[in-house]
Order: C-alpha cells, then sequence, then structure tokens
C-alpha cells in the first residue's frame, strides 16, 4: 500500500489531546463527509448536553537500528576510582558527590569517559499564562514545544503519542473536532538523557480520522484507539490504514453526548488495562467492556461510575512514583475552566471527585494530555489558543508499557463487576433521594 508520507510510521503506542476556546462555547465544523447524518452542535460548559449526533458502527520494519549509546552510572564519594568500560579499564577520578558516567558507543569497548549534562531542556520556558500549582512548583518545569510543523496554523490540535515503533516518531492529531480530522507523524529531536526538545522535519500525514479528539490510545498490536467529538464515536485505526476501521456509536452504549477522552487502566488496580472514557462538557466518567473481534474490538457495556467538573478533555494516569503524588492519582485538562487538575483514585482507577487539587491553576485552553515513554515527560496539547502548540513538562517519572489486547485479568473480573455494579446501584439511590 501507497502511503503518503516519508516517515515510516505503524501507527502504535498511547496518546492525549485537544479541545474548545476557552470563553465556554465550542464553535465545531460539524460537516459530515461522508453524507452520514452525524453532525453535531457545540456544547455548554454549563452542563447542558450538546445536540446528540449518532453513527452506526462500520468496519470497514523496524526502523533502521542506529548507533547504540549505552550509559553506566556510578555515584562515587571523594577519592573513589571508579572503573568503568571494558575490563581492564580504569578511570581514576575524584569527585565531590557526582555522577560519574561512561558512554559506549559503536563496537564493544569503545568508551568515552566523563560526566552527562542532564540540562536536555526545550529552549522556550513557558510563558506568564502558564501557573503551576506551588504544590509542585519545584518538582516540575513546564516548557513550550510550540507548534508543529507542518500542521496548518490554523488546525486546532487534539491527542498526541508516541510511535511504538520508533520513540522518536509522535502522532499528533490535527483538524480536531472537524469533518477532516486526521493523524499526522512528526519527527521529535531527543537531547542526552531523551527528554524531548524539539521537532525535526515536518508532519506527514498518517491518516484520515474524522472528529478525532481529546486522547489517541495505542494497545501492543498497534491498533489505535480515539475518541470523536462531537459526533459521539469512538474510532480504531489499524496499523498502515488510512482510515478507520470501525467506528462505534457511543449514543447506542448509553454514553452521554459526546465522549471527548479515554484511556486504559495501568498495572496494579482490580482492572489494569480496562478502558474508560469521559464527555465534555458533562464530564462522565465511564467504563467500557471490550472483546476481541479479528483485529479490532467490540465495545459494550458503558457504566457511569463518576463525574468531574470543569469541562474535561484529555487524561492520564499519573506515573508511580512522580514527585508530590504520594498515592495514585489521574491528571486531567480542564479545558472549560483553562486549569489541570489531579484526582486520588479508586483500586478501579477511578477518579474521585472529593479529592481534586489544582494541578496548574492557569494553562491556555488545556485539552491533550499524555505521558511519553522514555522519560515520563508530560506533553499538553491546547484547543483554541490562538495558533495551537504543545507544551511539555518535566519531571515525572515514566509510565508502565502500553496494554496487551486482552480484556482485564481473568481472576479479577467477579470482584471488579461486583463492585461496580454496587457502585452503580449506590450512585442511583443517592440520585433517587435527591431528587425526593
Amino acid at each position: 500500500m501507497q502511503m503518503h508520507t516519508t516517515i515510516a510510521v505503524v501507527v502504535a503506542g498511547f496518546a492525549v489531546a485537544a479541545c474548545p476556546g476557552n470563553q465556554g462555547t465550542r464553535a465545531t465544523d460539524t460537516s459530515d463527509p461522508t453524507g452520514d447524518p452525524t453532525a453535531g452542535t457545540a456544547g455548554d460548559p454549563t452542563g447542558t448536553s450538546p445536540a446528540t449526533a449518532t453513527a452506526d458502527s462500520t468496519t470497514a520494519d523496524p526502523p533502521p537500528t542506529g548507533t547504540t549509546a549505552t550509559t553506566a552510572v556510578t555515584v562515587t564519594d571523594p577519592g573513589t576510582t571508579t572503573t568503568t568500560g571494558e575490563p581492564g579499564t580504569t578511570d581514576d577520578s575524584t569527585t565531590d558527590d557526582s555522577t560519574a558516567t561512561t558512554i559506549t558507543t559503536g563496537d564493544p569497548g569503545t568508551t568515552t569517559g566523563g560526566p552527562i549534562d542532564c540540562s536536555d531542556e526545550p529552549p522556550i520556558p513557558a510563558g506568564p499564562d502558564v501557573v503551576l500549582a506551588p504544590e509542585f512548583a519545584d518538582f516540575y518545569k513546564t516548557y513550550e514545544l510550540g507548534q508543529v510543523p507542518g500542521i496548518p496554523t490554523d488546525s486546532r490540535l487534539g491527542g498526541c503519542v508516541i510511535s511504538k515503533d520508533d520513540p522518536n516518531v509522535l502522532l499528533v492529531a490535527g483538524d480536531s473536532e472537524t469533518a477532516t480530522g486526521k493523524v499526522w507523524a512528526i519527527e521529535v529531536v531527543r537531547g542526552n538523557c531523551d527528554h524531548i526538545v524539539n521537532f525535526k522535519g515536518v508532519a506527514q500525514l498518517v491518516a484520515d480520522t474524522p472528529y478525532v479528539d481529546a486522547n489517541l490510545a495505542l494497545v501492543e498490536s498497534g491498533l489505535m484507539f480515539y475518541t470523536a467529538w462531537p459526533i459521539n464515536q469512538i474510532g480504531q485505526l489499524l496499523p498502515g490504514q488510512m482510515a478507520p476501521a470501525v467506528t462505534t456509536d457511543m449514543a447506542g452504549l448509553g454514553v452521554e453526548n459526546s465522549v471527548s477522552g479515554l484511556g486504559f487502566v495501568p498495572p496494579g488496580f482490580l482492572d489494569p488495562g480496562g478502558m474508560r472514557t469521559i464527555t465534555w462538557p458533562g464530564g462522565k466518567w465511564y467504563h467500557l467492556d471490550r472483546a476481541v473481534n479479528g483485529d479490532t474490538f467490540t465495545l459494550a457495556n458503558a457504566q457511569q461510575t463518576a463525574a468531574l467538573p470543569f469541562g474535561p478533555g484529555g487524561f492520564a494516569y499519573v506515573p508511580k512514583g512522580s514527585p508530590g503524588f504520594e498515592v495514585d492519582h489521574l491528571i486531567v485538562s480542564e479545558w472549560s475552566a483553562g486549569t489541570v487538575g489531579v484526582y486520588r483514585v479508586d483500586d478501579l482507577g477511578d477518579p474521585l471527585p472529593e479529592s481534586r487539587k489544582d494541578f496548574y491553576l492557569d494553562f491556555p485552553s488545556p485539552w491533550g494530555a499524555y505521558f511519553e515513554p522514555l522519560t515520563g515527560d508530560f506533553m499538553f496539547l491546547t484547543w483554541g489558543a490562538g495558533q495551537d502548540r504543545i507544551y511539555i513538562v518535566q519531571g515525572f517519572e515514566p509510565p508502565p508499557p502500553i496494554p496487551n489486547e486482552g480484556s482485564a485479568a481473568e481472576p479479577a473480573i467477579t470482584t471488579i463487576h461486583r463492585r461496580l455494579r454496587a457502585r452503580v446501584r449506590g450512585r442511583a439511590a443517592f440520585e433517587r433521594a435527591i431528587a425526593a
């Protein structure tokens, strides 16, 4: 199959992404390129749902390895002799509690000594419109990567994710929330400690993904899930294909119009790999079941377990061990409020609404949200902030691997469903009591 791109990309990895301007209303191109009646209308962040638009479900060589750099890091006290490289090679050095490193490149036995300077930072610090909450300001730094070269400057950005097959290729949703939505690929430049510091070249088209929105989520096979707003769909894009293989009408599963973000529960919870989705503007949080159906999945059994405020879009689970997070948390882009919040999560990976606190007090129209796998750097994409751009946040731990194709671990299924049913019954009883 001839690909219209100069970058060999097989879609795979994880991602998050975009939503509308910060004035409370969402202007969206809802024209339908296929002629299906799937146009939707903008929502109201006060909680009024947009007009529901539906669509039927439809089915329609790794990169060459270059020079390998192996870094051995040894922390030494003053007067310590450090031995690195090949056996018999000794580098006598005196340090003041500094980090001594040896880089091996090319053929084994070829070494260069000396410390690595891990000051690989993007050149542009975030401006005054980006304000970290004081609780986290000592741990994290925010930088502006800027607009994505090759994506039209008037294009609204959606989710992003690193390619599963090339850690130096970033997949980005452009023309988010319009009929001309697309996924693009752009090479990234990494510093000497693997942090992303810049873009390289111009973005190339990967696939047409109408109405693509705030999260791109990859599984091990390379299949990409993505949300489509405002038509309330979840699409599935197979590796190497130019259009989605499956689109699922979420209204038919009982999901409020319209889904904006999605993701998977990481390992360490009762529901590892469980699928979650959230809506804008209502902030309804749902569990989704998925069953293997050939190369794709059948989605079913949407169950709401929480509701989050402030017009949420992209979300991601904070990697374990990240500074300032002693327990598990979810981070959420809050487009309607121009903030970013974090929530404690329960043993099923669901956010606890009462636990919310600010991560950013101010952020320009945040929508996409994604932890890149090599360094844990967090990537925010804006939606409707003038010329949309990508920000990157350093300081987090790396996230766990992307999920396998299977569903949640079988031994835990009964317990998960029992707890979920109890939670849903409890919510229904609470709502009946309020109504009374």
